[in-house]
């Protein structure tokens, strides 16, 4: 246990580094493998179905030792493509929802193998590393969300920090080009859009869910949160799509910074209503390839922190002012909050 009060502690599945953090809630699970507690976690490199890790503690143990890490063993149900990029995780009755980044190199181009969404069954996943597989889910729409949300902001969302010339040539003019090379998801990146990059993801009660983003960033510079109706329609038949609810922009910048991008977001339910709980941070990593970095270089150390706010009942768009709870000035790299029992 460190000053900060902190417990560290090295568990790797290398070459992947772990993103998003969701609390494990199947007790037969956690009996499974001998766990008190428990947190699944998503891995960056690789598809999707090689790439869910589940975290656990180990019955009686100090909070400080006995934790494990194993990847969880499951197979694709049905050809979505290649996948790569995994970065928040959620939960919505019953089913484990993953999103990728929907970004791309930071050198750009965008990617359309990071514009997936999945999930399974918690429930029945029985034990994490033993079969059968873990049937997962996965739509690859490639830019559609990307889409969605763009044409929703022109439209009804916030002013949204100018996009940078670096950024715009690499991450949406180099797109639409490589979109020529007869793409299927061709004239889905426009030449006013912004690069959506997400990063969290929480069901709110009512079924909504946020996407935190860690790019575009608000006008101010602040966090921007996307709120969607109908997410699952892009994993079940039909041809409806899921709709933007709304936009959300948090005051919420650490430190040494002049913005700040979500890098996860929790919402723990309480008696005077929905606490919405989100890391910030730096809007890229500290490369000197990030084009990201290069037009913004306001965004280059900003200290990761913790904030809260109240979310509004029956509202799906505003301004929230950001409370802080606690920063991690010594970790650049916290890509996940979570919220357990207790």
């Amino acid at each position: 246990m460190t000053d900060d009060g902190l417990h560290r502690l090295e568990l790797n599945l290398q070459p992947n580094e772990a993103s998003g953090l969701l609390a494990v809630e199947d007790e037969p699970l956690l009996e499974a493998h001998g766990w008190d507690l428990a947190f699944w976690a998503v891995l960056d490199e690789g598809e999707i179905e090689d790439c869910v890790a589940v975290i656990g503690h180990r019955r009686s143990a100090n909070i400080g030792e006995g934790w494990e890490i194993e990847r969880l063993r499951a197979e694709p149900i049905g050809d979505a493509g290649m996948t790569e990029d995994a970065e928040a995780v959620t939960r919505r009755d019953g089913w484990i929802y993953i999103f990728g980044s929907h970004f791309g190199g930071k050198d750009g181009p965008l990617q359309p193998k990071r514009g997936f969404v999945a999930r399974f069954r918690e429930a029945e996943v029985g034990h994490a590393t033993q079969d059968p597989a873990m049937g997962m889910e996965i739509s690859r729409d490639g830019f559609l969300l990307h889409r969605l949300i763009n044409d929703a902001q022109k439209s009804t969302g916030p002013d949204l920090i100018p996009l940078g010339p670096n950024s715009r040539r690499a991450l949406i003019e180099a797109t639409i080009e490589r979109g020529k090379e007869n793409k299927r998801w061709v004239g889905l990146v426009r030449e006013d859009d912004y690069p959506i990059n997400i990063e969290g993801a929480a069901f709110r009660e009512s079924g909504t869910l946020l996407l935190g983003l860690r790019f575009p960033v608000s006008a101010e510079g602040y966090p921007v949160l996307v709120e969607l109706e109908g997410i699952e329609r892009l994993l079940e038949p039909g041809d409806s799509l899921p709709e933007v609810r709304g936009f959300w922009v948090v005051d919420a910048v650490g430190r040494e910074g002049d913005i700040a991008g979500v890098r996860d977001l929790a919402i723990l339910r309480t008696g005077q209503g929905e606490e919405l709980h989100l890391v910030t941070g730096n809007v890229d990593s500290r490369d000197k390839d990030s084009v990201l970095i290069q037009d913004y270089p306001g965004g280059h150390n900003t200290v990761a922190t913790h904030f809260r706010s109240t979310l509004p009942p029956d509202a799906h768009s505003g301004a929230l002012k950001g409370e802080f709870v606690r920063e991690f000035p010594d970790l650049p790299r916290v890509e996940g909050i979570a919220i357990t029992e207790g």
